[in-house]
């Protein structure tokens, strides 16, 4: 379950965040503490991801985390760091309560359908089959 932490982390933690903007900024919404959990199974792993000015850092309870940085320009975002790198097309200019993009990993160009739900301060998706629901802390 590590594994997928470290990716939420990367990209679609930052890009879930910055989705909540409602009418702030889309990088001020991103702007700090995030409290995750991934689900999968029976299983489950939580981690903490704070969020700063272009950059993120990831702990899992004082083990190993992880940390990069995130741009976002034109509806396109894309996260670099100890893991990744992740871009995700089609970020939306409006939060809406579900929203569709594109999403892929690594160097390949190849993107896919992802789809980003959001209720309030927490965010939910989907992630290598586990789900993923964060709370802004």
């Amino acid at each position: 379950m590590k594994w997928a932490v470290v990716g939420v982390v990367g990209m679609p933690l930052t890009l879930t965040m910055m989705a909540c903007a409602g009418e702030k900024s889309l990088e001020e919404a991103a702007k700090g503490t995030w409290d995750c959990t991934i689900a999968k199974g029976g299983r489950s792993f939580s981690g903490t991801v704070t969020v700063g000015d272009g950059t993120y850092q990831f702990s899992d309870g004082g083990h190993k985390g992880s940390s990069g940085t995130w741009t976002l320009s034109g509806g396109k975002l894309e996260v670099r760091g100890d893991d990744g790198p992740y871009h995700v097309n089609g970020v939306p200019g409006e939060v809406k309560d579900t929203m569709g993009m594109e999403f892929g990993e690594g160097s390949g160009k190849k993107l896919s359908p992802w789809s980003v739900a959001w209720n309030g301060d927490t965010v939910t998706f989907p992630y290598h089959g586990a789900k993923v629901t964060c709370r802004k802390m």
